[in-house]
């Protein structure tokens, strides 16, 4: 197979260049090995992608804490779960969250 054809035409550029920003992933997730939930939100800056992975139940007052994140490049998240792949090229304003049923990421769609 040649591996042009694993590659999206649309998403690879933007993704790459997404990927040498960085992002914030909780303490819990890296510990856990497990993203539950992940956001994308207006970057702060401009090294800032705006991906934020978190374990899924953490608290205000553990989020409050900046011991409590480290950061990290937006790609070492597929380590913990390669499926993030297809949503790292979302926009922002997109939330996520893990269906261990389909073991996929679904959006969180506010009705």
């Amino acid at each position: 197979m040649n591996p042009e054809d694993l590659q999206t035409k649309d998403d690879v550029p933007r993704k790459r260049d997404e990927v040498r920003k960085y992002a914030f992933v909780t303490k819990r997730a890296l510990e856990a090995d497990h993203i539950g939930y992940c956001y994308r939100e207006t970057p702060e800056n401009d090294i800032d992608s705006g991906w934020r992975f978190l374990y899924g139940d953490e608290d205000d007052d553990y989020l409050d804490n900046p011991t409590h994140v480290e950061t990290v490049y937006p790609e070492d998240m597929l380590s913990i779960n390669p499926a993030l792949d297809l949503v790292l090229g979302a926009p922002v304003g997109l939330e996520f969250e893990w269906n261990l049923d389909s073991e996929t990421y679904d959006e969180i769609v506010d009705l």
